[in-house]
């Protein structure tokens, strides 16, 4: 019997070239696909004191917004905050806005660093007064670690940007500097610190510039895994994962691992043979969220991507506990 050397191996998880490339002449075509600014009604004015910290320590934080159950999805965080039902990542980002209004020395990195357990239940509570947070553990220990890291290292937002804006490369060396910085340092793929570069950079006060040939990494999350399965960019070709994708189930962090890459690689290709920005196709996808949500039948009519979808309505993003998105 032939010997099967592990390179050898079939993949479980792999690209779908072609439909890659259906997608990316669909995601050319869409006038919608635009950067987000980062302004509006939830997010700090132009030039308000303070916008860096809000920023900062709000990016970290961006993780972790779902529950399990039986070793199971259960369901998204959802809950009343400021009198509107806010999920997820638009939940956090309020309660760190009203932070920012009523009291903005919680947000700075001395603030973070020193920040009780009790202090950021208070700021994340919901207005039922309940700790709404599902593993509220790592969001605190991730503002400390953020903060704490910051003051060893006589940082702040404002000197890491002067640093990375003087610097040939701009991006490159924001986002290293970010390597020694926790709540971003631990990723790999640098799903953060890349989302905090986009925030940066597209924000109207343009707090960070990228050089001429810098390009943002893919900024995945678990919507953009979804999207990238569903659609069909992604191929599952392990019989086992593919079930664990549909029953939802708590998957191995190496499964994980190959469906985020996947999505980060497949991401980055049809960035570049659409011609948009990394900022406008993440933002893009990471609105399919409405349309194609975790716990309600996708809207498959108000999507542009309708005519060459896959239609893999039943996969899932994998399911594993990260501090990462």
């Amino acid at each position: 019997m032939k010997r099967v050397f592990k390179s050898e191996l079939p993949p479980r998880v792999q690209l779908n070239p072609s439909q890659i490339k259906r997608v990316a002449q669909q995601i050319a075509a869409i006038d919608e696909v635009r950067p987000h600014d980062f302004m509006g009604s939830n997010y700090p004015a132009l030039n308000a004191s303070g916008t860096l910290d809000f920023f900062f320590s709000l990016t970290l934080q961006q993780f972790s917004f779902w529950t399990t159950k039986d070793g199971h999805y259960h369901k998204p965080l959802v809950a009343p905050l400021d009198g509107k039902m806010l999920k997820g990542s638009s939940y956090i980002s309020q309660a760190y806005f009203s932070a920012f209004k009523e009291n903005p020395a919680f947000l700075t990195v001395t603030g973070q660093a020193n920040c009780s357990e009790a202090a950021l239940k208070e700021v994340l509570r919901s207005d039922e007064g309940k700790d709404e947070m599902p593993a509220f553990h790592l969001h605190h220990r991730l503002a400390n670690s953020y903060g704490q890291d910051m003051l060893a290292l006589g940082e702040t937002p404002q000197t890491l940007l002067n640093k990375a804006n003087v610097s040939p490369a701009p991006l490159a060396t924001f986002l290293q500097l970010l390597d020694r910085v926790g709540g971003y340092k631990e990723d790999p793929l640098r799903k953060k610190s890349a989302l905090l570069a986009l925030t940066l950079n597209q924000r109207p006060e343009q707090f960070l510039r990228f050089g001429q040939d810098e390009a943002l990494p893919p900024v995945i999350d678990y919507h953009l895994m979804r999207s990238c399965l569903r659609t069909g960019i992604i191929d599952i070709l392990d019989k086992e994962l593919h079930a664990a994708l549909v029953a939802r189930r708590v998957v191995l962090r190496s499964d994980e691992g190959a469906i985020r890459q996947a999505a980060y690689d497949a991401i980055n290709e049809i960035v570049h043979l659409s011609g948009k920005s990394m900022g406008a196709v993440d933002f893009y996808f990471f609105g399919a969220r409405r349309r194609c949500p975790e716990m309600t039948e996708p809207e498959c009519a108000k999507c542009a991507l309708d005519p060459i979808c896959a239609k893999r309505k039943e996969l899932f993003q994998p399911v594993y506990r990260t501090t990462f998105y």
